[in-house]
This record gives structure tokens, C-alpha cells and sequence, in this order.
């Protein structure tokens, strides 16, 4: 888990810095579940440690205007969520009465992506619907 979620990011994030232009945008996708969650402990740890990179990350690169946050979606409506291995910790309904669809996280990347996100950096963004209320 840890290679896939923070050791892939490192190795991209890396690769590509010293090449990247003014200006430029990187964005990971995160989770709501970094701030910790009963039977999800190492998940979390991965996704915790991306907050981590990010914000270090947004601090060497502000000088060059380079962005640097991390979309943390909650429970979304992909096909994840509906997997039985996921019976030991089933997903709850946010309190906006239905998931988060992908469109919605990748709108919010895609705005974060834009000139318009030029002043957000370091940011853990959560869209979970109200779930962490």
C-alpha cells in the first residue's frame, strides 16, 4: 500500500520537479480517511503522508509559482465502494443523503488544475459530503 500511495507519488512528484514550468500544478488525490479510521490504520498512514509531501513540496516550489494540494475525496461512487471485501467497514451515506460521484472530485481537481487555484497551495481539500462534520 505504502509503494503504491506515497512511494509512486515521491518517485513522480521527483522525476518531474526540476522539469516543471512556472506556474505549473500537481495535485494527489488523498482521502478523508488521512485524519484516521477504525480498521483502516496503514490506508491512512499512506494517505496522511501525502498531506505531509504535499505541503512540503508546496514550500520548496511557491518561489517558482508552482502548486502543490491534495483532493481528499470521502466515500465515492465507484465501483470500490460497492466491493464485498469491504464488509468489515461498509461505507456511510454522507449527510448529503448520497456519495460523491467522481465527476465531482474530478471537477474539483480540474479547478485546482486551472489558473484560478493559483493562490492554493499546501491544502488538503476534503469533499466528502458533509461525512466529516
Amino acid at each position: 500500500m505504502w509503494r503504491i500511495h506515497v512511494d509512486a507519488a515521491a518517485v513522480l512528484a521527483n522525476a518531474l520537479m526540476p522539469k516543471l514550468p512556472r506556474g505549473a500544478r500537481i495535485v494527489l488525490i488523498g482521502s478523508r480517511t488521512a485524519a484516521g479510521a477504525p480498521g483502516r490504520s496503514q490506508y491512512a498512514a499512506t494517505k496522511a503522508a501525502l498531506v505531509g509531501m504535499a505541503r512540503s513540496w508546496a514550500a520548496e516550489l511557491a518561489p517558482r509559482g508552482i502548486t502543490v494540494n491534495v483532493v481528499a475525496p470521502g466515500a465515492t461512487e465507484t465501483p470500490m465502494l460497492n466491493d464485498p471485501g469491504r464488509q468489515g467497514t461498509p461505507p456511510r451515506v454522507p449527510p448529503i443523503g448520497r456519495f460523491i460521484s467522481p465527476e465531482e472530485v474530478a471537477g474539483l481537481v480540474s479547478f485546482l488544475l486551472g489558473p484560478d487555484a493559483g493562490a492554493i497551495t499546501g491544502q488538503q481539500i476534503v469533499i466528502c459530503g458533509g461525512g466529516s462534520l
